[in-house]
Formats: C-alpha cells, structure tokens, sequence
C-alpha cells in the first residue's frame, strides 16, 4: 500500500491571539517602552472593536509570556525586557514544519526519560506500562487506533523517571504531543504499518522490563525516528 503524506489541518489563530499578537508587535516597534502603562482594558477593547473579555485573554498571553506585568488597582506595564520569560509553543501553521520540530523536542527529551524510566521503574510502573502495551495490541487487531493508550505508554514513562519535572513538562507538551502520536497512529493505520508501530513500542517496554538504560533510550530513538518517517520528514540524526 502506497504510503500517505498528510499534513496536518491549518487552524486559524483565536481572536484573543490575533490581539496579543498584535499588542506585540506595537510593542517591539518601540510604541511602547519598559515602564510605560498600556491603555486601559476597556480602551483597548475600543482600539481593537472586540470584547472585554477577549482583552482580558490576550492579556493573559502577554502576561504569561513576561511581556507585561499587571499591577491591582494601576494596570498593565510594559516590562524591561524584550524575551519571553516562560516557554510558549506556537500553532501550527498547516505546512508540518510545527509537528517536525515538536518531533525533534520529543527525541532528546522522551529518550531520556525511557533511560531514566529503565533505571528507575518499580514493579507496578511495569505493570502499569504492560497494560497500555495491551491497549494498543488490541487496537492494532482491532483495527483501531489507540490513540489513549498510546499517549498513556509514553505519559507513563514520563512518571516512571521519579522526576516531577518530567511529568510536568510532558503535561505541558501534551497538547502537542497527543497531535503528532495521533498525526503519527493515523498515518501507521493507512499505510498498514499499526503492527510496527507497535512492536517499537514492546521493544521500549522489553528494554525498561530489563532495566537497560541504553537499550530504553535507543529504542525510544528508533521509535520516533520510525513515526517521524512515516510522516514524511525525519526528525533529527541517527
């Protein structure tokens, strides 16, 4: 069966985005200087012809990305400096080029926690993981994609590394992981590739079953390169 190359659905950017990015732009023209105070909410509102509450949203973005500060009872100011003080993954413009480089983002980071998964996983994680491993056999003869279980196999790897930070990021990440495994899985399933797509995941398993670091993390490598090829772009070097 001829392998299919698809491309993720572009999503149109939320009115709230379009403001903040907006706001942002008159920002870096230098409109506004570190230590000035934006327009109110409700001139803001007026400026943009949008709701209340969508100011409020963009706000928020502008805030969590430290580009603003709030101050109760006085407003917003323009913070001192010109970088993002938390990290922000952009939306997915429809060319793939966002689901390639979240690939790239999941190979240095998943490798490492299947290592540290493989050193540290208790006999229940190991229980727990065999259960998803099942799941996602089932789908395959099934003819279903297992999508859940997947994301739950590498959620748990994430958990088994007794590293909160882990678990976190991956929750952070999760938005955009769940879109390139299902992106992935579905690609597996058209191209009649589920069953190999599977056996890469029992390869992971049989490697943290072991408690071998090595083999964990280079067949979490092997995996993703694999799901990357199926996609149609390789997602960083061997």
């Amino acid at each position: 069966m001829q392998k299919l190359n698809l491309k993720p659905v572009a999503r149109k950017p939320s009115l709230p985005d379009e403001v903040a990015d907006a706001l942002r732009q008159r920002l870096a023209s230098g409109e506004f200087k570190p230590g000035d105070r934006l327009p109110t909410g409700s001139e803001l509102a007026s400026m943009f012809n949008v709701s209340l509450a969508v100011i409020r949203e963009a706000m928020s973005r502008l805030r969590h990305d430290g580009i603003i500060d709030t101050v109760q009872g006085a407003g917003a100011f323009v913070t001192g400096t010109d970088k993002p003080r938390s990290f922000r993954l952009e939306e997915d413009t429809g060319d793939g080029n966002v689901l390639r480089r979240v690939f790239e983002l999941r190979q240095v980071f998943e490798e490492g926690a299947a290592r540290l998964a493989a050193l540290r996983a208790t006999d229940e994680h190991v229980q727990q993981l065999h259960s998803a491993l099942e799941e996602m056999g089932a789908a395959v003869e099934q003819g279903t994609d297992g999508f859940a279980a997947d994301k739950k196999f590498h959620e748990l790897i994430t958990e088994m590394t007794g590293n909160d930070l882990f678990r976190d990021f991956f929750a952070f990440l999760s938005g955009k992981i769940s879109t390139s495994i299902a992106a992935a899985r579905s690609n597996s399933a058209m191209a009649g590739v589920s069953q190999e797509a599977h056996d890469e995941h029992r390869a992971i398993y049989q490697a943290i079953v072991r408690h071998d670091p090595d083999a964990a993390r280079a067949a979490m490598s092997d995996h993703l390169r694999s799901a990357s090829r199926r996609l149609g772009f390789d997602a960083g070097p061997d």
